[in-house]
């Protein structure tokens, strides 16, 4: 596995800095409180500051304040930094997250950007509604107190396996030990450095050397879906092997279940042809609807629980629960004109030479773009043919805009199929071309 090297020039980029910042200090809460105020009026100086103390090394977390939150039913422990230190760190992750997004198996969700539970629970939806027999049975599980429970010599040596900057690893190997034992829940690093954890351990171990087809994973929740219950049970001990080596130990929970009565996962139950809420989430709901007396936050939760809804078979519960019909966006009408003009398209920016040698639809472009790395950029629209996502890339090739320009101006020229094909040229310049 090729590691990652000279990190942290991309940390301290002012750019970077700033959005760190900007990130930190969101809401109105955070800037009217005092430290948040210092910042504010200091920005320049305190983020310069943070800069060197990155880009050196001496970065320190002078402290933390322990607050306990109760989510899910469960009293975590978490947390608390200093406003400074959080963008410090954020800074940092910001970068990392970045570098391991790749590194990642597409069906594990939690806490990566442009992916979430309803991504994941599209995949699931997906695989069962394709390969009824090959889904027929659920293994689930999860790890008992994960974040507490991480040994930090092997988190550290996941990160060494990964990263090969110096001040990087130093910085990392701080956030990592901040804690006693374990790693801290509160902390922005703690997220993608279990993610990276159970990536290493498990994830490719499943996905690469044994080739499971069916494996989905939420933070530390897995799933595995089969036609057959020996085999996930045979799964389920090399899962446990593999977690034991690193002192990781898996709920007495674990179970395996035909698929028809439902994977209680991610907050909904999933059907082989529906999907409901989590029992737990509709009795919240309405506990605090008849609590809450305002109208105003009365909306709030009624929108917050609309959110969950609209992506399951609840019509009739949201209305039973909100005396509200839940409106079909396509039938209301509402259309976003962006005030430059432009065009926006769905789905995450990529490199072309993440989409070498994939079929992929060709759906719409915009131009004239101007990026950081210059002006005059066509955007292009794409949605790959294998498994549906739809993305997105800049292009400045001569050759890639005129042969844009030319098909939309061809009666049914969009969309178009194709195959991406790298050309080198003058020696090791490399080009992208439509095949």
């Amino acid at each position: 596995m090729k590691r990652i090297g000279n990190i942290m020039s991309e940390v301290v980029e002012y750019s970077n800095m700033y959005e760190s910042y900007k990130q930190v200090l969101r809401g109105t809460k955070r800037k009217q409180s005092q430290s948040g105020q210092r910042i504010i009026q200091d920005t320049e100086r305190i983020l310069t500051g943070l800069s060197e103390s990155l880009a050196d090394g001496s970065f320190e977390i002078s402290g933390y304040k322990d607050i306990d939150v109760v989510e899910g039913g469960k009293l975590r422990h978490i947390q608390v930094l200093s406003l400074r230190e959080r963008i410090a760190i954020n800074a940092v992750m910001r970068v990392v997250d970045k570098h391991l997004l790749p590194r990642y198996i597409r069906t594990t969700s939690a806490s990566i950007v442009g992916r979430g539970m309803h991504d994941l629970m599209k995949y699931i939806r997906d695989d069962i509604r394709n390969d009824v027999d090959g889904t027929r049975y659920c293994l689930k599980m999860d790890i008992h107190k994960f974040y507490e429970s991480i040994d930090q010599d092997a988190m550290m040596d996941c990160v060494k396996r990964l990263f090969k900057d110096k001040i990087l690893i130093c910085l990392l190997d701080k956030f990592v030990r901040m804690m006693p034992s374990g790693i801290s829940i509160g902390l922005r690093s703690s997220q993608c450095l279990g993610n990276l954890l159970l990536s290493v351990v498990v994830d490719h171990y499943l996905k690469d050397e044994l080739g499971v087809k069916y494996y989905y994973r939420y933070c530390d929740d897995m799933v595995v879906l089969s036609s057959n219950k020996e085999y996930l049970w045979s799964i389920y001990n090399v899962i446990k092997e593999r977690l034991d080596g690193i002192n990781l130990e898996i709920k007495d929970n674990v179970r395996v279940f035909p698929t028809e009565q439902g994977i209680d996962f991610i907050g909904y139950v999933i059907f082989p042809d529906h999907v409901l809420l989590r029992k737990r989430i509709k009795k919240k709901f309405a506990r605090k609807m008849h609590e809450v007396k305002s109208s105003k936050r009365r909306d709030v939760l009624i929108a917050s629980f609309y959110g969950m809804t609209k992506h399951a078979d609840c019509c009739r519960l949201f209305k039973k629960l909100t005396n509200k019909d839940m409106k079909k966006f396509s039938e209301m009408g509402v259309v976003y004109t962006p005030a430059d003009g432009k065009k926006r398209f769905p789905g995450q920016t990529v490199s072309l030479k993440t989409l070498i040698n994939l079929e992929i639809e060709v759906h719409d472009y915009e131009t004239d773009i101007k990026t950081s790395e210059g002006e005059g950029r066509y955007l292009v629209s794409i949605r790959i043919k294998k498994t549906g996502e739809w993305k997105k890339f800049f292009t400045a090739s001569e050759e890639m805009k005129a042969i844009l320009d030319q098909i939309s101006d061809m009666e049914d020229g969009f969309p178009f199929e194709t195959v991406l094909e790298p050309e080198t040229f003058d020696g090791n310049k490399v080009k992208y071309k439509f095949t």
